[in-house]
Order: C-alpha cells, then structure tokens, then sequence
C-alpha cells in the first residue's frame, strides 16, 4: 500500500512540466510582455488556422513515419546478424555500437560536411562514379531524406542493440525444434523468433519513436528547417516560436499539440504489440 503513495508522487512531479505547458498554451506570455494574461483559446486558434503549423504536421509525419520504418528494417536485419555466433562477433558488436557514442549535434555537423553541395565527401564520390551532385541540403525534394538518412545513422544502432539483447535473451529449444522438423532460416525467423520477440520489437518502435518526434539537432544544423518550409518539423518550429519569435504562449500551444500527436502512433504501436495471440510456427 506504501507505494500507492509514492507513485502518486512521481506522476505528479512528472506532470509538473506538461501542466504549466498546458497553462502557458492558454496565455499571451512574451518576454516583452511578461505577465501571465489570460489569451483563452486564441493560441490554439492560431495554430489551427497556421498553414505553418500544416506543413510543420505533414513534415513531422513524413519524417517520423519513415524513420522508424527505416530503422526498424536495418535494426532488425543488423539485430539477427549481429546475434550469429562467429569469431570475433563480439569486436563486431562493440564497432557498430560506435554510433551510440556520438553527440547528435557532432553527428548533425558531420553529416552536414559530408551533404555539403561544394565539397563534401558524398558529392565526390558522386562525381567520381559518374553520378550527378545534388543540393542535398538545401534541395526542396532532397532535404529532407538527407536529414533521415543523417538521423537513421544514429538510430539504427539504437534499434539493433534493443532487438540484439531480445534476441539473446530468447530461449534456443523452438529454434532448434523447428531446425529438427526441417524449417528453413527465414520460416525461422518469421514464425518463431518474430512472435516471441514482438514485445522487445514494440518497446524498440516505441522508444524511437519517441526520439523520432524529439529530433531537434539534424534540422537545426543540416537544413535550419529549409528549403523553405520543407523541413521544418512541429519540434524545430516549437523551437522557433517560443525562443526565436519570443511568442511562448503560442509555443506552449504548439507543445501541447506535439505531445498530442506523439501519443497518437505510440497508442497505435502499442494496441498492435497486443493484439492477437503470438502466432505459433507450423511445418
């Protein structure tokens, strides 16, 4: 009974930062301005008619949509790879962990280096192989798979190392049992070590996700959220709102409204990962 109490606690301190946003977002507060006047709905209603706010959704979907498609596909594929048994796996492992140790801003520079249109490493070896040389940053239908790609070197690891300790933590009988009744690797794979590790899959979608709509660095460094409008996520504008424009009412609005539509495709994730029975393998 002791820890009815204390969780009681811990919700509410964590409450603490999304109550005074929700506050904020009904206020006209500025700096310029720094009193706390009631606004009413009029911070929602700019962000309900802003075609800003519309193409700031739109981006936010395509990047997070893509993103965690691309990473769990690659964490995956690296995940089973890296889980075989060979000589010298484990130096493997630790290389491609390499990633994880990187700050995103020193990663968001890197890759910008690497996309820059006039020098960069990639447009180089573009041109040595008879490709042409994009604008990959500042390009209106190119910008925004660069910051993907940017945000995928990171983030792949990050779903591989989660699905890697799933796969070893997973019993070695029904493997071998379906290996025995002749089954191929990839029946493996699919009927048996898939539904047994559809809890890890949905924690590792779930926490990128997350880290998906949080993604501030790659916009800020590689593209300042251009071409225009074609990179500026709900994150990066939240960002601009509040510190740039100096409008922290209307950017507690757009806060609130991220945190809304983060929770939408991690309730999505979460009824999947609990729908149904896990299907068993069958010869």
């Amino acid at each position: 009974m002791a820890t009815v109490p204390a969780l009681v606690v811990v919700t509410a301190i964590i409450a603490i930062p999304l109550v005074i946003g929700i506050y904020l977002s009904f206020t006209n507060y500025t700096p310029v301005r720094p009193t706390f006047s009631w606004g009413g709905l009029v911070n929602y209603d700019q962000v309900y008619n802003s075609p800003t706010v519309d193409a700031a959704i739109k981006n936010t979907a395509i990047f997070a949509g893509a993103g965690i498609v691309i990473e769990m596909i690659f964490g995956l594929f690296f995940a089973v790879l890296l889980a075989r048994k060979l000589r010298g796996i484990s130096w493997f492992r630790v290389v491609y962990m390499m990633p994880l140790l990187v700050p995103g801003v020193a990663s968001s520079v890197a890759w910008s280096v690497l996309f820059n249109t006039g020098n960069g490493w990639i447009n180089y070896f573009a041109s040595v192989v008879g490709l042409p040389q994009l604008n990959w940053a500042g390009g209106a239908h190119t910008a925004m798979p660069t910051v993907i790609i940017a945000n995928a070197w990171a983030g792949i690891p990050i779903i591989t190392i989660i699905l890697l300790a799933g796969l070893l933590s997973l019993p070695k009988e029904p493997v071998e049992a379906a290996r025995i009744d002749g089954a191929s690797e990839l029946r493996i794979l699919y009927h048996v070590t898939l539904p047994a590790l559809r809890p890890v899959l949905a924690f590792a979608a779930l926490f990128q996700m997350v880290n998906l709509f949080r993604e501030f660095a790659e916009f800020a460094i590689i593209t300042g959220g251009g071409p225009g409008l074609a990179t500026s996520v709900l994150n990066y504008y939240v960002y601009q709102t509040t510190f740039v424009f100096g409008e922290l009412g209307l950017g507690a609005a757009l806060a609130v409204v991220l945190v809304f539509l983060m929770a939408v495709p991690l309730l999505v994730i979460f009824k999947l990962s609990k729908r149904g029975a896990a299907p068993k393998w069958a010869a």
